[in-house]
């Protein structure tokens, strides 16, 4: 009888001891064992400390890093410098294709500039000619006009007067379209100068577009440094 009875002592002291740690593991919260910064044992766990999740991974920002538990801001910033370095990459190689391209597109331009500049004067010329011609012959169909109507537009040399006024003003008319055709062939061959300045402007572009892809690096690289310090 007394073995029975030390038996059940010890069983309700076990069951006693049991229920005493059930209750005090479920006030403790399951996180407490947890601290940012600490090592962790499984990859990709995750779990809140101080109401931040975190997650079990490698700080990227450290050399020869083992699982601690990272904030998961660290891990977002991370991903934002990584995609901006990719980029970066992407922009600097396609801007120095573009820098090439331009750059043999500006030499052409600037060698042939001389040579289309000569050519535009001459077309200035011509168009200047032809204008010079357009008013003369405008002049001579306004005399044949006014001696029609002096001779008699149904008399002989009234019907030859007004036959000239016509071929004079169609000519004037021919000499106009042709001032105009050539003070297009100057203005496009100046294009091609003023292209120039259109090029060098597209490289600057370029440049810059570079120079904006390099400041988000920085900046997403810096926002990393502060997401991911070690213990944060």
């Amino acid at each position: 009888m007394r073995n029975s009875f030390k038996f059940i002592g010890k069983g309700a002291t076990l069951l006693a001891a049991t229920s005493l740690l059930m209750a005090v593991t479920a006030v403790i919260p399951a996180e407490a064992a947890n601290k940012a910064g600490a090592r962790c044992t499984k990859a990709n766990a995750k779990t809140k400390i101080g109401g931040d999740n975190y997650v079990c991974t490698k700080n990227p920002t450290v050399k020869n890093a083992r699982l601690t538990w990272v904030w998961v801001g660290c891990i977002d910033s991370n991903k934002l410098y990584l995609e901006a370095n990719a980029r970066l990459k992407t922009i600097t190689e396609s801007a120095a294709q573009a820098t090439t391209m331009l750059d043999s597109e500006i030499a052409k331009l600037k060698a042939e500039a001389p040579a289309d500049e000569a050519e535009a004067k001459i077309y200035d010329q011509k168009a200047a000619d032809a204008k010079t011609k357009q008013a003369a012959a405008l002049a001579d169909a306004k005399l044949n006009t006014d001696a029609a109507a002096k001779a008699g537009a149904t008399t002989a040399a009234g019907k030859q007067y007004t036959t000239n006024a016509a071929t004079w003003t169609k000519a004037a008319r021919s000499y106009e379209l042709a001032a105009k055709n050539f003070e297009r062939t100057a203005a496009s061959l100046r294009d091609k100068i003023n292209e120039v300045a259109k090029k060098e402007k597209q490289k600057l572009n370029v440049q810059q577009t570079v120079e904006n892809s390099k400041t988000e690096v920085s900046s997403t690289l810096q926002n990393r440094r502060n997401a991911c310090r070690p213990g944060l």
